[in-house]
Parts: structure tokens; sequence; C-alpha cells
């Protein structure tokens, strides 16, 4: 199997948007998606209370989301890359607003976990063709391109814990729904602005199968170390408010900690991906870990508000590789970008999303402040596994790369 990234030249979307516009309509619709995916986190210790819930049922609850939003993908990714227009960036943060508006208000936690199967599904359905299509109108600048659009996302995902958090404290429970109202306006103006933009060029030819075989190893290497990040940030951001609130912070400390380590995540990974572009995808990946687990690790060794420190440090530098696995596997397989990035973000989160049941199990046992920390053990053979990458983009261009 080939480790070499494929030649062929990647599709192109025909829009009357600059460079600059093309990326910020997917770069909204990414920020819109992932503020309304994040509110499960800051409502978990409500729910909990709610409903009676052990950690292992409140794992339970995000797992189901990120099942469905996770392993949904690739069926998503196989349809976008046969579509010429961009459906699923409107449809997907549409349905997962409206879905997550309705937290609040569910009468039972069976209707919780339906509600967050359709959210998942709504997240599922807009992340492959966003992600392909904010790649593809970044033209040769794909490294900074897709670090915008997923600097979008962390942003979106740190914010959403303190909007609803907000909205929460002013209205109750039942505010969920009112939070979910500005979603509408978004996505009609998201679909204003792209409703004319059509996907262009060669498509991929020959069978899926066999470009997947040609670069297996590489593509299993990227999806691994996405699963390794996926499982450390996921259990993180779930379960963070709790840990806090167990330690005797208020919710809406909770809420601003998920907000610190998203936010200062979506700084990080819009540095990384310019970098990217300057120093090769490698550089990047493997700064990300030696530099972000330690800082991690020294935010659990810590109680009290100093530790936020190490944790706003640590989301800035561990998430500097968050938009370079995506550009990677896009530059594998330019002309199925979609299912690329199905298949190292989607499969990926799923992995991450089956996790955080154990993960809330062993916290029944073991505490979940230790449940945390331990999963900062993934960041090594992570590391290990980016050293057998191969060089994508310019740097694999130049003489010496």
């Amino acid at each position: 199997m080939s480790l070499e990234p494929a030649r062929a030249a990647p599709l192109a979307v025909r829009s009357k948007a600059s460079w600059g516009a093309g990326v910020g309509m997917m770069a909204l619709g990414h920020f819109t998606n992932d503020l309304y995916a994040a509110f499960l986190a800051p409502l978990l210790p409500l729910l909990v209370a709610r409903f009676d819930l052990s950690l292992a049922l409140a794992g339970l609850l995000g797992t189901t989301f990120n099942i469905a939003a996770a392993f949904g993908q690739p069926f998503f990714g196989v349809a976008a890359d046969r579509l010429d227009r961009p459906v699923f960036p409107v449809l997907g943060p549409l349905i997962t607003a409206s879905m997550m508006g309705l937290l609040g208000i569910v009468p039972s936690y069976a209707w919780l976990l339906a509600i967050l199967l359709c959210a998942g599904i709504g997240t599922a359905a807009f992340h492959p063709q966003a992600f392909a299509l904010a790649g593809t109108v970044s033209r040769q600048q794909r490294g900074t391109g897709l670090s915008i659009f997923v600097a979008a996302g962390e942003l979106g995902y740190s914010l959403g814990p303190l909007y609803v958090a907000a909205a929460v404290t002013a209205l109750g429970l039942s505010g969920t729904a009112v939070a979910a109202l500005p979603a509408l306006v978004v996505c009609a103006a998201l679909w204003w602005s792209v409703r004319s933009w059509r996907v262009v060029g060669e498509r991929a030819a020959g069978g899926m199968a066999g470009d997947l075989r040609r670069h297996g190893r590489a593509f299993l290497l990227i999806w691994f170390i996405s699963v390794a990040r996926a499982v450390i940030v996921f259990s993180h951001m779930l379960f963070l408010p709790l840990l806090l609130r167990q330690q005797g912070q208020s919710l809406l400390f909770g809420g601003s900690a998920v907000f610190l380590f998203g936010g200062m995540g979506a700084i990080g990974g819009l540095i990384g991906g310019m970098l990217a572009d300057r120093v090769g995808r490698r550089a990047v990946m493997v700064a990300s870990a030696v530099v972000g687990i330690p800082l991690l690790g020294i935010f659990h060794a810590m109680t009290g508000p100093a530790a936020l420190i190490p944790l706003g440090l640590g989301g800035l530098t561990f998430l500097l590789g968050a938009a370079v696995t995506v550009v990677m596997a896009q530059e594998l397989l330019p002309r199925r970008a979609s299912l690329a990035s199905s298949l190292v973000t989607g499969m990926a989160w799923g992995v991450a999303g089956l996790s955080l049941t154990v993960i809330g199990a062993v916290a029944d046992r073991v505490g979940l402040g230790a449940a945390l920390a331990g999963t900062l053990v993934l960041g090594l053979p992570a590391l290990i596994a980016t050293w057998w990458l191969p060089e994508t983009g310019a740097a694999a261009r130049r003489p010496d790369g």
C-alpha cells in the first residue's frame, strides 16, 4: 500500500464568492452547528439531577449523540461526493439546533436519547460536505482555509456551554427552546448565500475500495491519531462541568472552563493550520502532542481557578493539529474529499463517542478526575503514529520534502 498522496487535481467550486467569503460561509455553518452540538455538557448536571442518572447513564447520552454524529458521516460523505449542490451544510445545522433546543423540555430519559440521536444525525449530515467545500474553496491555501473552518467549529463548541447556561439561568430549562431560534435565521442566510454554488471538475473514477486500499496504511494512522485526540477532547468537553461541579464550582464556572478549553483550542487550530502550510503537517502534529498533553496533565494535578491556566494553554497547544489531519486526508484523496473528511472525523468521533460510556463507568469506580486524567495516556501512541505519516501539501512537493 502506497503512502504517497494522490496527485490528482481536486474538485473546484463554481461560485461568485471570494476566497474569504466562501470559507467564511462554511465557517459560519460550522460555528452554528457546533454551538448547538455543545448544549449537552453544561446541562448534564441538571439532567443528571432531574432524571436521577448514574455517571454511566450520563455518559450514554454523550455516546448516543456522538455515535449518530460520527458513524453517520461516511454515508453522508458518499452522498455528498455525488452532489454538486451544498445541501447538507444548511440542512445539518438546522436539524442539530432544532433538536438541541428540545433538551430542556423533554419528559423522560428515553426522549433525551431520541432527541440526541436526531441531533447527531444533523451533525453527521453537516460535516463531510462542509469540510470538503471549505477545503475546495481554499484552493492552494487548504491548511489555512480548513484551520479557519475548524477554528469556527471549536469556537462555537466552546461558546455553546456559555450560551445555553445563560439561557437556562435566565429562563429555566425551557430556555433551550428559545436559544435555538437564532439558528433558523442563520440557516436561512446560509442557504441564500450558497444556493448558487456548484461543484465542478473531474470526479473520482474507479472503486472507492481501491482508493482506500491504496492509502490504507496512511488513513489508518491518521484515523488512530484522530481517535486518540477525540477521546481526550470529547471526554473533557462533556465531563468538565460535572467534574468542576463536584469540586464545588458553579454551573457557569463549568461552562466557562469548557469555553476556555475549546476557545483556546480554536485559536490553536487556526494557528496550527497556518503553520502546517509553512513548516509541514507532521511538525505541527508532533508539537501538539509533545506540548499539549503535559499541560493537560498539569491541569489535573491542580484545583481551583488557577488550574484554568494550564487547561487553556493545553487546549491551545493540543488542538494545533485539529485541522491538519483533515487536510492530510483530503490531500490523499482529493476527488473524494467529503468521504476522506468523514473517515478521519466521523469514524474517529464514533469510536471516541463509544468511549464516553466506558469513561463514565470507570469514573463511577475511580472518580471522574482520575478517569479524565487517564485518557491522556492515549497521547503517547498517537505521537508515535505521527512519525509514520506521509508528508502532504507544499512540504511534500519541495525537493527536500
